[in-house]
């Protein structure tokens, strides 16, 4: 999902894997790697000297994006992070609000929340996408600051949509069905209202079904 003779920013950056991969292919021309913690930018830096990138892959001690302007990244990587967390660093960093910046995003956690910040602040012309190790569902997408918000219903901003990745739709739409199955009996069990929860769930049904999938009894 990283654009072709970017400029890329990798936040988070851990082992470096992303950008030592991105550079080493020729797929960036240049990056910027951060990390919050020193014990894996150490090991990153070994890494990318062991690479032979040492030249093309600056590496920094750095909260989000802070720094990161001055190397005029046009692509940003922000992965294996909560969602929130995600939209704190985007929010803290105005020189993503121009079409020239792709993000390309995958939250651990809260995509609801990652998508709302998003949509509500002018991120569009998204890109989703799915994957899977270990049993596990991943998902990323990528967007630009368009100043047009993308209309989602609660059930996208949940899951997505327009995935590129079908095959792996049917299988995050049970993963969704089953935790709001979870949420409504537990707001059943207090005595509250759960109609909205009960909405999204059936939204949810429906595009299991329309997928072509058939829900486990």
């Amino acid at each position: 999902m990283i654009p072709a003779g970017s400029r890329l920013a990798d936040v988070g950056c851990d082992h470096a894997y992303v950008p030592i991969a991105a550079v080493g292919s020729g797929l960036s021309v240049f990056a910027y790697a951060s990390d919050v913690r020193e014990g894996p930018l150490e090991r990153a830096r070994g890494n990318v000297e062991a690479a032979g990138l040492s030249e093309r892959i600056v590496l920094a001690l750095a909260d989000g994006l802070h720094g990161a302007e001055a190397y005029r990244p046009d692509a940003v990587v922000i992965a294996g992070m909560g969602g929130e967390l995600i939209a704190r660093i985007i929010d803290e960093a105005p020189f993503l609000r121009t079409p020239a910046v792709t993000l390309i995003l995958q939250p651990m956690t809260s995509p609801y929340e990652l998508r709302s910040y998003l949509f509500t602040h002018g991120f569009g012309a998204v890109r989703e996408r799915l994957a899977c190790e270990d049993g596990r569902i991943y998902q990323l997408l990528s967007c630009r600051y368009t100043g047009i918000s993308p209309i989602y219903t609660e059930a996208e901003l949940e899951v997505g949509k327009d995935h590129e990745d079908t095959e792996l739709r049917g299988k995050l739409y049970e993963k969704y069905i089953e935790k709001y199955d979870k949420i409504i009996e537990g707001i059943t069990a207090s005595g509250k209202d759960a109609g909205p929860q009960r909405r999204v769930r059936g939204e949810l049904i429906e595009k299991y079904e329309n997928n072509g999938s058939v829900r486990k009894s």
